[in-house]
Formats: structure tokens, C-alpha cells, sequence
């Protein structure tokens, strides 16, 4: 916060303004700046921010000395008040919300009874978006809904700002002004009342973009990405201050090095990362972290990711998403041999630290690539948490791969990486430790699987991964020097589990405190913990948005499912509710058709949801990712209908499916439209479902 220890006063006297720059500073003119505005700017590297000085006609100053902290982030520093809770993108927040937890409230998520009860058109929330909070409201962005603001402590809607179009990027709050700034897909930034959601004022650029870009506010500029440039908008006029060409689309959202008082931002297709110099828009420097081997077609992508600052060391770190191939390499676990494996196989390097001053690598980050990965696609996946110790020194958090159980898909884990060689005698910048998490309950082998990596959040001691069915959660108990190899790793407890169902009903009856003590269960099993929805099953295939997220502020644990459900959980006993107990009254199961109701284009089956069908078509795409064959209609799969058949009905097929089958085959598939990632689909559980065209029609001639 801005502490003034003298004041500038302005009197209303006749005559020209006169500005007189402190001791230390000079005046900056934005050439940019649509109308002549005054911006002061200290000399110091590790000033924030400009401060604007509007000139009023007809007045004069009486100048007297003006000192502001260099704190850039406006409001309190443990709110999570942006995306990544901060202008640097964290990940990390010092507040704590101790545990026991209790659930407090939901959102866009179950109904009073368990079952599901969506809020949001077409029921999901955009990928990537987090709740912030200020002003005892959480704001969230809804894509075509725009806005929602909710009670902090009760989750009640409190007002809804839509017709600003597709908000598919995380809002932010500022305290300095009472308003929360939003970013839209129309490429207009937003100036909402905080307390009614009413557009105070708006900002065009006159590009846009469906990417998520959610803008970082300083103490006195907010600034955010569009189309193929950067802006910096005065918060308390929304005058442009600056604005940068990137030279091709930027594909992440600023983030803020108070330090080096520059913005870093990440574009495609070149796949560079730029640094802006906040006093004037002006480039600082421009790298190519990435191999010259990789390419934006690979895919090679910072899209989904955001840079993160860790300001004190003086790095910024980017993330990269590779390909699925990525996923089949032998993980060595130890740091030399991390770092062998990953200088041999330069394309494999997935996470990069650059140093804020001129983009240069200091050293090779040994962390590997993974995400909610499947059928032959790896998202961009987790991305690094920074963390301050109380000495001084910066460490990150994310998921680092070494040594699997099965095969590759079973090498990852919770990790903490160095960025530095002072802070744990024995390693040097880039080197990782270990975590130890116990998940599978009880497993002597406990691992996370690459192709499902969960996103990570920290708060405090409090270590948070969201899983696309279930969230994590676990407290550092002990991360002295002597731990974190793969044999002797930093210790942790389990915390409560989020899982989205709790499917096995003979563990637990619904309870209104969504708490099971033991036999909490989806597709999975998590042991203790709350459940979302009762008896729904896989939820998120129906509403996949391909990201959760953890977030802590003020006395609220947030968790923010795969199927855009909101839950507050916060401290107290798990087992208590608010609301009193109602039983679970259960409609009957409605029974499938038992013949087939029409013959639809593979392009209708959205609309058919839960009726038997018959579906045509041409296979596109087919593949066998070890757990299902995946027959798909186009190619990429994503967003299109596709058949599905499970590993355990694939001797029905002769033992592997995918050979029954060519790319360019015209099919009928006979089935249930179901749900699987968002899309519909069919799984088939015998031939007989799947006809073959060219087959059928020699069968009929014979």
C-alpha cells in the first residue's frame, strides 16, 4: 500500500500549471497517451509504477515532496485480488485458511440434495479462469455470461454484469478504485462498480482474441494483452499510457516485474518472450527460449500458461507446451542426470528461467512436460508457483518427473526446484526435490500420472494441486536440507480431498456438509474428504473445461472443479453444516431407448444426449492411448463426436480395436449418446455397434 509521508496540494489560482518533479524523479510525456497527461516516474530500477498527475485548466500547484513505496499490486497482499493472485503471477499467497476445513458454500455446482444444478450457459466456466475476491464479493468470469459477483460468506449472487461480451479471462479487482477491470474477448477492457457491477467506463482496442488474457493491476496503470499488442491504461481515467507491438499475437497475460519495473509477455507463432520497459511501452529485449528444433506446428505452444516472476532472484519463468510424444521418456532421479537427459534432448525442456534483466538462461530447469493429457494431445499443463522464504530467498513449486512405477505416465510428482545454489547446500539453480504425497492412500509408490498433472496453487505451508476430478491438498511439514531425493523426500500430511462424485453410496449417505470421512470415491478412490455432487458420476465429462484451480483468500478456500463448480471451504469442523440435513430423495433412473430413435449426422450428436442413436460418418482419427481405443470424426478430436471403446471390452474386438479400423472408413455406430471430455460420444462395448460401411455393403451383395 502507497504510504504518503508528504502531500502535493493543489490550489485553484489563476494562472499556468506548474509541476516541479521531486528530488529523484523526472517527468515522462507517453507519446501514445491519447490526450496531454503528466506522468512522474522515479529514476530507481525498482520503482513500480508511474504515477499520473492530471493537469487541471486554470490551476496552479503548490509542490511539496511526494514518496511512494515501491509495492506494485494494489490492496492487500494476501487477497487474491488477480489472476495468479498477484502482478507477478505467483501462484502463492502468505494467508492461510487452517485446517480442519468445513464446507461453507457452492456455486455453479450441486444442488441442495447432491445432484447437479448449473448456474452458467451451458453449465461449465471458461478454461483458466480463477475467482478473485475484494470488497467481501468473489468475482468470477462466466464466457457468455459475463461477470458474477457473490458473498463472500455465503456464496449468494449479489449481481451479474452480462452484455460485454465472451469473458473468458479472470477479472480483477482493485481496492484503489472500488472497481473490478475485465477483459473481453471483443478486445475491451472494462471498468465494472464493484458494487453493482455497473460499467463505469470502457477501453476499445480494436482487436480481439478467445484467448484467456486477464489483465495485472498496478498501483496506478492496468495493464493487459489483445491481439498482437500490450497495453497500459491509466486505472483511474483509462487513458492509454502505452502500448507495445508485439509483432504477432500474444498468446499470454502480462505479468509485472516490480524490480526491473518491466513486463513480461510470451507471442506465437515465432514463440518469443518479450520484456517491456513499463516507463514508456519500449522494448527491453526479446528471446527465443524454445530449440530451434521446436516449432508453433509441433505443437510448440505458450498459450494457457502465463509467465511468472520471481522478482527477488531476478528470473522470469515460462512454460511451454510439447507434445504428447513427450510423454514417453524415461525420467532419470537425480539432478545430474535430469540434467544430462535434458541437455541431450534439448526439445524435451519444457519449463524456462530467463533473467529479467536481458532474457539470457541461466541455467536448465529439470522439470518436464505433462498436463490432462489423452488420446494421443498433452494441454499446456501445471504452471510454477513461486514461493518467498522467510529468508529472503525464492523457490518454486510445480510437478517434476523421475523414475516410473508402470511405465512413463507414472514418473511425476510434487516438487520443489532451486533458483539458486544458496538456498539448500548441495544443489544450484534448476535442481528439484521431492515431495512426498500419499496418493494412492497407503501406496508404497506414491506417484501422479504425466497425462493427468494437476495444476498448482500455494498458500502458506498449504501445497494445493487441482486434479480434473479431484483436488489435492497437503501442509510441508519438513523440508529441511537432508530431504528431498527420490528416496528421502520433503515430508507432508494429506489434507482433505476434493473429489467432483462421491460414487460409492455405501461409504457414506448424502449429508449437507458434503464431508465423507472414509470411502470418498469417484473413478477413484481419495479415502477422506468432500465431495461435490452425490452419485453423478463423471460430471466433468459432461462439462469439461480441461482446468481446476485452488485459490485462498481472506477465510475462504477456494476449489474450482473441471466442470466449473465454485466450493468454499473454510476452517472448522468438517462434519458440521449450516444447513440442515435433507434426504436424498432419488428420481428413478430413466431407461435408455431400447432401439435405436433416429440415424443422425456424427455432427448432431450433441443434441441427443442419453437417447440410443444410430451416428454416420467418416473416422478422421484413431487412437490407442493403453486405457481405450479413440475413434474419431475429425481431426484434431477436440470439440467433435468420437466413439470410445475401454480397454476391458477389447478382446470382444480380437485384442486390438484399433486395427479393425482405417482412417477414411465411412461408419454407422449404433449407441447411447454419452459424455467424454465435453464431447459427446459413444462407447461401443461390442463390433456389433461399429458397422463399416464398405463391409456391410459387401456383405449385402454376397
Amino acid at each position: 500500500m502507497a504510504i504518503l509521508t508528504a502531500i502535493g496540494i493543489l490550489l485553484p489560482l489563476a494562472g499556468a500549471m506548474q509541476v516541479t518533479p521531486a528530488r529523484g524523479e523526472h517527468l515522462v510525456q507517453p507519446s501514445s497517451a491519447p490526450r496531454v497527461q503528466v506522468t512522474w516516474q522515479t529514476r530507481r530500477p525498482e520503482s513500480a509504477t508511474a504515477v499520473s498527475v492530471p493537469a487541471p485548466t486554470n490551476a496552479a500547484s503548490l509542490y511539496l515532496p511526494l514518496v511512494i513505496s515501491n509495492q506494485p499490486v494494489s490492496g492487500p497482499p494476501e487477497e487474491w485480488s488477480q489472476h495468479a493472485h498477484d502482478a507477478q503471477r505467483t501462484g502463492y499467497t502468505p494467508q492461510t485458511v487452517p485446517s480442519p476445513w468445513r464446507w461453507r458454500w457452492s456455486w455453479n455446482g450441486p444442488n441442495a440434495a447432491g445432484g447437479i444444478a448449473k448456474v452458467t450457459t451451458g453449465g461449465s466456466l471458461p478454461r483458466n479462469v480463477q475467482p478473485v475476491t475484494g470488497g467481501g464479493r468473489v468475482y468470477i468470469a462466466a464466457g457468455v455470461d459475463g461477470v458474477f459477483a457473490l458473498s463472500e460468506t455465503t456464496g449468494q449472487q449479489l449481481w451479474q454484469r452480462s452484455g460485454i461480451g465472451d469473458i473468458r479471462s479472470t477479472v480483477a479487482y482493485d481496492r484503489d478504485t472500488g472497481t473490478v477491470f475485465v477483459v473481453s474477448a471483443n478486445g475491451t477492457l472494462y471498468k465494472l462498480r464493484a458494487q453493482d457491477g455497473v460499467v463505469l467506463v470502457q477501453f476499445g482496442t480494436g482487436q480481439s482474441s478467445n484467448l484467456p488474457l486477464p489483465p495485472a493491476i498496478l498501483s496506478d496503470r492496468v495493464i493487459f494483452s489483445m491481439g498482437n499488442s500490450v497495453y497500459a491504461v491509466n486505472k483511474q481515467t483509462m487513458q492509454q499510457l502505452w502500448r507495445y507491438d508485439a509483432g504477432a499475437t500474444v498468446a499470454t497475460p502480462p505479468s509485472y516485474s516490480p524490480s526491473r519495473n518491466v513486463v513480461v509477455v510470451a507471442t506465437e507463432p515465432d514463440l518469443y518472450v518479450h520484456a517491456i520497459n513499463n516507463a514508456d511501452g519500449t522494448r527491453t529485449w526479446r528471446v527465443r527460449p524454445v530449440h530451434s528444433s521446436r516449432t508453433f506446428s509441433d505443437p510448440t505452444e505458450f498459450r494457457y500458461g502465463w509467465p511468472v516472476i520471481a522478482d527477488d532472484a531476478g528470473y522470469v519463468l515460462v512454460k511451454v507446451r510439447l507434445d504428447w510424444d513427450t510423454l514417453w521418456k524415461d525420467w532419470p532421479q537425480t539432478n545430474s542426470g535430469m540434467r544430462q537427459f535434458l541437455t541431450q534432448n534439448p526439445g524435451q525442456q519444457a519449463l524456462f528461467v530467463l533473467a529479467l534483466d536481458d532474457g539470457s538462461k541461466p541455467f536448465i530447469a529439470n522439470v518436464g512436460h505433462g498436463g490432462y493429457g489423452d488420446s494421443g494431445y498433452m494441454p499446456m499443463g501445471p504452471q510454477p508457483v513461486v514461493k518467498r522464504l522467510a529468508n529472503g530467498r525464492e523457490v518454486v513449486y510445480t510437478i517434476i518427473r523421475a523414475k516410473h512405477a508402470y511405465d512413463p505416465r507414472w514418473d511425476s510428482h510434487f516438487g520443489e526446484m532451486m533458483l539458486d545454489s544458496a538456498t539448500i547446500s548441495g544443489l544450484q539453480g534448476g535442481d528439484v526435490r521431492f515431495i512426498a504425497y500419499d496418493y494412492p492412500p497407503g501406496s508404497a509408490n506414491p506417484y501422479l500420472l504425466t497425462d493427468e498433472q494437476p495444476n498448482v496453487s500455494m498458500a502458506g505451508d498449504y501445497l494445493f494441486g487441482a486434479h480434473w476430478e479431484a483436488g489435492f491438498a497437503m501442509r510441508i511439514l519438513d523440508r529441511s536440507a537432508a530431504r528431498g531425493s527420490f528416496s528421502n523426500k520433503i515430508t507432508t500430511q494429506r489434507l482433505a480431498t476434493i473429489a467432483t462424485s462421491q460414487d460409492n453410496a455405501g461409504a457414506c449417505s448424502f449429508s449437507p456438509s458434503h464431508y465423507c470421512p472414509g470411502g470418498l470415491e469417484n473413478t477413484r478412490f481419495y479415502d477422506f474428504g468432500f465431495y461435490i455432487y452425490y452419485r453423478q458420476g463423471a460430471v466433468y465429462d459432461r462439462y469439461w473445461r480441461e482446468y481446476a484451480s485452488w485459490t485462498v483468500s481472506n477465510e475462504n478456500v477456494y476449489f474450482v472443479s473441471a466442470d466449473g463448480a465454485v466450493v468454499a471451504l473454510t476452517s472448522g469442523n468438517p462434519q458440521a453444516s449450516n444447513a440442515s440435513s435433507l434426504p436424498l430423495v432419488e428420481a428413478p433412473p430413466s431407461l435408455p431407448d431400447p432401439q435405436p430413435v433416429a440415424t443422425i449426422p456424427y455432427t448432431e450428436a450433441r443434441a441427443w444426449e442419453g437417447r440410443m442413436v444410430i451416428v454416420t460418418g467418416t473416422l478422421r482419427y484413431i487412437f490407442n492411448n493403453g486405457k481405450h481405443v479413440l475413434l474419431g470424426f475429425s481431426n484434431p478430436h477436440q470439440g467433435s463426436f468420437k466413439v470410445l471403446i475401454r480397454k476391458a471390452d477389447w478382446e470382444r474386438f480380437g485384442g486390438r480395436p484399433e486395427a479393425r479400423y482405417q482412417v477414411g472408413q465411412e461408419v454407422r455406430v449404433r449407441g447411447v449418446i454419452a459424455w467424454y471430455q465435453g464431447d459427446p460420444a459413444i462407447f461401443a462395448v461390442t463390433p456389433e455397434q461399429i458397422e463399416v460401411l464398405e463391409r456391410l455393403l459387401a456383405q449385402q451383395a454376397q
